[in-house]
């Protein structure tokens, strides 16, 4: 019988039962991609991140991300849930990279604070969307659509919808059928984020699809770095936003979101541990 540890925290979160769950194995070098799927359906979380041996010399750990039903190559709530542990284990100093499918990924600490770092640019492009479209995807009306659709990709492809009111953001409520049909990226992953700015905060929501159903996630870390990258876009940065999502689901997340001068994207929060086991194999 082989036995792997893994810690349960919540990512983003400000409170107890806030942020988004996560379950992170931090000692997975034995586990091969096959079961890591299987681990992460049996779970049943929004993902499950795996902590493994780097062959590159400037990264920590390589990380490999896992939703029940496939296999991300970056998302931010399970990268900085892996590195609130890694730095408590191994004592890692406050700035160091990890590895993931996606590229490296600078991590800093400030006290509570973890944030992750993009600087390699965002791609964004028009999606082929009206927003009358987008309106009838989200149960709204066309005035509730702010703006062109994009779909932006700093490390994961998401669908960005602005729309006019934090109440638009509130009153969605997803035409599954239209989601899947037309919400799709091109890797054949239905993703919308949606949101709301006003002065330095962001309402939002993040829609993505499972097995045929609509599922919301409570705190999207690399849906905010595409936030980022699309103000990048439109040439409003520097920028500070603190983004508030999950608050529909009785799970509040609290992102912080920060595009410098240089137009490197920061988004981070706060983790909080709220328990640890080991998963059995044969």
């Amino acid at each position: 019988m082989r036995k792997y540890a893994y810690f349960l925290v919540n990512v983003f979160a400000e409170s107890h039962f806030g942020g988004n769950p996560l379950a992170v194995f931090y000692e997975a070098d034995g586990l091969n991609d096959a079961e890591m799927q299987l681990i992460a359906r049996q779970f049943n979380l929004s993902e499950v991140v795996f902590v493994q041996s780097s062959p590159l010399p400037q990264a920590v750990k390589k990380l490999k991300i896992f939703t029940p039903d496939y296999e991300m190559p970056f998302a931010g709530h399970p990268t900085v849930g892996a590195a609130f542990v890694l730095h408590s284990l191994l004592h890692l100093p406050a700035d160091y990279f990890l590895q993931t499918n996606a590229g490296l990924v600078e991590i800093q600490h400030q006290g509570e604070l973890i944030t992750f770092a993009i600087n390699h640019g965002a791609e964004v492009e028009d999606a082929p969307l009206t927003k009358e479209e987008c309106a009838e995807i989200l149960g709204l009306t066309v005035d509730d659509i702010a703006s062109s659709p994009s779909w932006v990709n700093t490390g994961a492809a998401q669908l960005l919808v602005e729309l006019s009111s934090e109440q638009a953001v509130k009153n969605c409520k997803i035409n599954a059928n239209l989601f899947i049909e037309k919400a799709v990226s091109k890797d054949n992953i239905p993703q919308m984020y949606v949101w709301f700015r006003e002065a330095q905060q962001a309402k939002v929501r993040l829609f993505f699809s499972s097995q045929g159903a609509v599922i919301e996630d409570p705190g999207t870390g690399s849906a905010a770095a595409n936030l980022g990258g699309w103000h990048v876009k439109q040439s409003l940065t520097p920028l500070e936003l603190r983004i508030l999502q999950g608050d529909e689901m009785g799970r509040p997340n609290r992102l912080s979101l920060k595009v410098d001068e240089t137009n490197t994207i920061f988004v981070g929060g706060k983790v909080i541990q709220v328990g640890k086991g080991e998963f059995y194999l044969p």
